[in-house]
Formats: C-alpha cells, structure tokens, sequence
C-alpha cells in the first residue's frame, strides 16, 4: 500500500514503535522510517525469575528507560512536519501519537472482527476515548466494519470499508520465480499448506494438530506444511512430537515468497478461529489454490462455498470432515482451482482512489 501510494506522489512516514524488526527492509525506499525507540529492550528483564537473574538483566532495564525516553523524544520531534492525514494502522495501538502530529485528518484502522479478540475491551475502550478526534476509520471488510459498529454504535457514519491491496499481477509473478518447494511427494499424498503466524490464540495451531492426527488414523496419506514463525513455535513442535506427527505435519519455517507453495498445493487450508479479512485467502486465490477456510469473518465476502473455495463452520469435527469429503473428492478439489475473487477484492486502484478520498477528504459518507 505504501509503495503504491507513493507511485501517485504521496510522500509518506511510517513511524515505528521500536526499530529492528523483519520486515523493516522491505519496505520502499521512498518511505521515510521513523523509529521511536531505536532497538527492542526489556523483554529480558520483564522475563527474569529470582534475584539473581534480576540483578543480571538490571542492564536491559536501563536499555528500556533510554529506549524510551528517546522514544518520546522523537515522537515530539514529529510535530515539525505537517501531514495531510495520520493513521493508526493496528487497531490495538495506542492512537495518541497521531494526535501529537499537525495532520488535517486522522484515522483507525480496523484490520480484525473486534467481536473475537481477547482485548476486545481494551481496543473498544482505546476507541471511544479518541473517536471524537478521529475523521474516520478504514475497516478491511464488512464484517470488521459491522463488528465495530455494533461495539460501539457511534462510529457508523465514519466507518468505511477498504479491502487490503492484493497487487495480483505481482503475487503471479513471484509465484513463477521458484519451482516446487515440496519435497518429493510420497506415493499418492496430498499436499496441504497453511500459511500463518505461529500463534495458536487466532491460528488455532493446536487444534490443526489435532485435526492432523486424525485424519492419519483415517488413513489419510498426505503431509501438512505450516509456513510461518512466532511465539508458538515450540509448544506446537511439541505438540507434534506428543502425536507422532513429526513426518506429517512439517514447520519449513517463515518465507518471504509463500507463492510457490500456493501454486504447487494441492489444498492451502485456512483454519484460524478468527480473521479481519483473510490475506491468506486473497493470496491463494489469486495464485488458483484450492482453499478449504474456517468461517470467520470477510470469509463470505471472499469465496463462495463450494465454487471457488470451501467453507466449514468453525469446529474442529468440521473442519475435519470437510478435510476428508476433499482429500476424497480430486474432482471438487479440481473444480476450486479458479481464482474467483470479487471485484471490490481485486480492483487495487478503485482501493487506492477511496483511500486518497479518505485522505484529501473528498468521500463523503461512510463507503459500505
């Protein structure tokens, strides 16, 4: 979005919380980066147990405190420059930066179903102390528009829905820039990928592992690839070890080209408990995936069941069975090898166009 944005002239800052981190060198050259604390400290001294681990991390505490105050420091220093919009792009994130900036009109964006988060009263409480402040918000579907709406009724005429980006004609290409990143397949398996962050509270990794062993004691042959790193990463390695599931169900880790593994799956399985709007979705479609994906929310804003894509309802013994009816069935698995996004998903520019009118704006009431 911020590359895109800059090809029509916006001139663009991103401030970050804390410098450092994966994606930082991915992001265009053109997008001056701010870093308000300029590394990431404290987590050691937070995670110490006992006196003498205490006294040993006190260097992390102080590292924090400095952090910290330059952190403050450099959020002042934004009030030099003047903006013609400032966005809040994680909706748990603290809003009251983007009031410390001269920006002409400010806004929050609404990336989950606010109904299914943990914090959900924090984030709701966040909101309603700034939403008077606030010229609107950019919610990435209906349904993460809906679930602010019903939290907190007040926001009605300022929320708007703008799906994210996809760039197809990109995601087309990367897919082509690597053959087949399985390794060979075994007899007659089937092929199944996730894509995710690592994090069992919204990914539901736990329960994908259960589901797992299930359908190997069906006799189900097939190996099941989860992409991705994050805080779970070992209570799940565990997890699989504690099923015998080491030769089924296979972490190849975090990658910046997930396209190949689309093109080349023969199901890419999207079982989160919850989600704002499914990028994973998004990406497989646009690639031809077959997609077997939970009912969260946006789901039905992106496939529709049974033609470009198979949807269960949130359970395990659902997902489960719907697992089986595909790994059963090449011809359905077949027939869902089609892209079949909606328009409103696919059209970057109709996207970019509401997102400049938000900015400049220029677009009146709230787009539903």
């Amino acid at each position: 979005m911020m590359r895109r944005l800059a090809d029509r002239g916006w001139k663009i800052t991103l401030v970050l919380t804390t410098g450092g981190g994966a994606l930082e060198p991915l992001v265009d050259p053109r997008v001056r980066i701010v870093r308000l604390r300029p590394y990431a400290a404290g987590a050691t001294f937070k995670a110490a147990r006992g006196l003498r681990d205490t006294l040993a991390a006190l260097p992390d505490l102080v590292a924090y405190g400095i952090a910290r105050i330059i952190g403050g420091l450099r959020a002042t220093l934004l009030w030099r420059h003047r903006f013609t919009a400032a966005v809040t792009l994680l909706q748990g994130a603290d809003t009251r930066l983007i009031f410390r900036t001269r920006s002409e009109r400010r806004f929050h964006w609404i990336r989950n179903d606010l109904a299914h988060l943990d914090d959900k009263r924090r984030i709701v409480d966040r909101i309603a102390r700034a939403d008077a402040g606030l010229d609107g918000y950019i919610c990435v579907s209906r349904a993460a528009r809906d679930s602010l709406v019903a939290s907190l009724p007040c926001t009605a005429d300022k929320a708007h829905v703008v799906h994210n980006l996809v760039d197809a004609s990109d995601m087309r290409e990367q897919s082509q820039r690597e053959g087949d990143p399985f390794p060979d397949r075994r007899g007659e398996e089937h092929r199944i990928v996730t894509v995710c962050r690592l994090s069992d509270t919204a990914k539901a990794l736990f329960r994908l592992a259960d589901i797992c062993a299930a359908l190997r004691d069906e006799g189900h042959v097939f190996r099941w690839f989860v992409l991705g790193d994050g805080p779970d990463k070992e209570r799940l390695r565990a997890r699989i070890e504690a099923l015998d599931l080491k030769d089924i169900l296979i972490l190849p880790g975090r990658t910046q080209n997930p396209f190949p593994w689309y093109m080349h799956a023969d199901l890419v399985a999207m079982v989160s408990y919850f989600e704002g709007l499914s990028g994973v979705i998004n990406e497989a479609k646009i690639i031809g995936a077959p997609v077997l994906a939970t009912r969260v929310s946006g789901v039905d804003e992106q496939l529709i069941h049974g033609v470009s894509g198979w949807i269960v309802d949130n359970t395990r013994d659902a997902i489960f069975e719907g697992l089986e009816r595909l790994l059963a069935d090449p011809d359905t698995l077949a027939k869902l090898r089609t892209v079949g996004l909606a328009p409103a998903i696919l059209d970057d520019e109709a996207k970019l166009d509401a997102l400049e009118a938000l900015f400049l704006g220029t677009s009146g009431k709230a787009v539903t």
